[in-house]
């Protein structure tokens, strides 16, 4: 029986995982219509509007469609001995630049926030950037919601289960990747913490 809870309790967390990328990939999209409207003809044409938005979001977003594609796939036709790892191995290999790309976008925030704080600052647009900063943020954290995700299907994953070294490799990855980063990912969110 123990053995059947712990498959159901992993199935639990990968639809709480699916459902969190769903809303993640909505959030990412939000950002590039704020961006398409403030390609309006109102924003001066020698502030280059790109600025305003790290350069890697574009990327990110098709990563992350791609990614909810996989996991649609994977978590919906959950079967007995359901995994998760190998997708998050994919994603985090060094071959990947998944995870360059999140470092370029924690590195490029600081200034595109700082252009958005002295660009933007009609008062129709106060509700739009302190949206912006929210949104902003949430990247910010997927890395770190990633760890704590795949932490807990790890909780209740057995040892001889075949997902457990995989996920064991991935959880290590992203521990190692956000230790190394930890200065810019505090540094933004105290920014956007602060600007809010």
């Amino acid at each position: 029986l123990n053995h059947y809870l712990l498959e159901a309790k992993r199935q639990n967390i990968a639809l709480e995982l699916l459902e969190s990328e769903r809303k993640y990939v909505i959030n990412l999209s939000l950002i590039l219509k704020i961006k398409a409207t403030l390609q309006g003809p109102d924003v001066k044409r020698s502030t280059k509007e790109r600025s305003f938005f790290p350069n890697s979001l574009r990327y990110l977003v098709q990563q992350h469609v791609d990614l909810l594609h996989a996991l649609q796939e994977r978590v919906l036709s959950w079967p007995r001995q359901g995994i998760l790892g190998d997708i998050f191995l994919k994603l985090t290999n060094d071959e990947n630049n998944f995870l360059d790309y999140y470092v370029a976008y924690l590195r490029d925030l600081p200034e595109c926030i700082s252009l958005i704080h002295v660009v933007i600052l009609k008062e129709v647009e106060e509700e739009i950037k302190s949206d912006l900063y929210i949104l902003f943020f949430h990247i910010v954290q997927r890395i770190p919601e990633y760890l704590i995700h795949l932490q807990n299907v790890l909780k209740f994953t057995e040892q001889e289960h075949p997902d457990y070294y995989l996920l064991l490799v991935c959880v290590q990855r992203l521990r190692v990747f956000i230790s190394h980063y930890s200065l810019l990912f505090q540094c933004n969110e105290d920014l956007l913490i602060q600007k809010r």
